[in-house]
């Protein structure tokens, strides 16, 4: 119980369940199912790309070209899905996790190969992605996708499918990280990249696969925001790459490297979503999200930064002793 109590993402759950109790204060409908569903199904495209963008950070990496990538796979997929006849559930998921998997592997290859700064290379990256979807579709928004695709995204006896797949996605990723040389490895990268080496991570290879894998659940969300909407915007999710960061960030996920759980970022994701909704119930104008988003990333990190110094210099103090 105590270890429990110890943990980041307990933190931030109460708050998130405060915040919960207080909103639904303000307005009785904010727990309502329909609600609650909106909450959820909404957030699900930035939860499953803050899940990848989880992987980057512990590796004290950072993906600013997630939100593109995303979109770069919900453009060619809608373009599929409305006219080619071997569009099926199939194929269409095939086609995402191919596309996230080239994208992401771009990244990790330049990364990884020639020890550009991420950060560097997720711009330009991005840029890339972007500007492929808009020459080709001049901005164009690819409308009436099929019922058959959309269906993929429906709700299920009052069971919200996309939220069901993003829950597996985790799931998923979270046995990655905690029971896999892989997972061992990223976690290794972020907390002392030297020796980690020494111990015989191949750090250029984790990398590649970091990234890679991030690329992945962006070709995936590019599926699921699709079916969910029932269009495609090329030109939308703009700023997105931020609200992962933040997402992973608010959800215990040190942004320095070293340590992050699938289950923080979730309850980050399901934060971020439950603020967003607050504000409209609250009745405050909703381009004050950026102006709060930005203040938790600040905060969150300011008190990251504190407590591993802290934690530092008490290990010296102990050593010295």
């Amino acid at each position: 119980m105590k270890k429990i109590l110890e943990r980041r993402e307990t933190g931030v759950f109460l708050i998130l369940a405060i915040l919960c109790f207080m909103l639904s204060i303000i307005s009785p409908a904010f727990l309502s199912y329909t609600n609650i569903k909106n909450v959820l199904v909404n957030n699900v495209p930035l939860g499953i790309m803050a899940g990848g963008m989880t992987f980057v950070l512990i590796t004290a990496g950072i993906d600013t070209s997630v939100a593109s990538q995303m979109m770069f796979s919900a453009t060619w997929i809608s373009i599929f899905v409305t006219k080619s006849p071997l569009a099926n559930p199939v194929t269409v998921l095939l086609l995402a996790a191919v596309i996230g998997l080239c994208t992401g592997a771009v990244n990790g290859f330049l990364i990884s190969k020639f020890s550009i700064a991420p950060i560097i290379v997720t711009l330009g990256t991005a840029s890339i992605y972007r500007g492929i979807i808009l020459v080709y579709t001049n901005g164009t928004w690819i409308m009436n996708l099929p019922d058959w695709f959309t269906n993929l995204c429906r709700t299920w006896n009052m069971i919200p499918l996309p939220v069901v797949y993003t829950i597996l996605i985790f799931v998923i990723s979270a046995y990655i990280l905690k029971r896999t040389y892989f997972g061992r490895s990223v976690y290794a990268i972020g907390g002392n990249r030297n020796a980690a080496k020494y111990a015989g991570v191949n750090i250029g290879k984790t990398i590649f696969l970091t990234y890679t894998y991030c690329g992945l659940m962006c070709g995936i969300a590019g599926l699921v925001i699709d079916s969910i909407l029932g269009n495609c915007q090329p030109s939308g999710s703009t700023g997105w790459e931020m609200n992962a960061i933040a997402a992973a960030v608010i959800g215990g996920t040190n942004i320095l490297g070293g340590s992050g759980t699938m289950a923080g970022t979730a309850i980050g994701v399901v934060m971020m979503g439950v603020i967003e909704n607050g504000l409209v119930v609250a009745h405050i104008p909703t381009y004050y999200q950026k102006l709060v988003y930005g203040l938790i990333i600040l905060v969150t990190v300011t008190f990251d930064v504190i407590r591993k110094n802290f934690a530092d210099s008490r290990k010296q103090t102990i050593e010295m002793d």
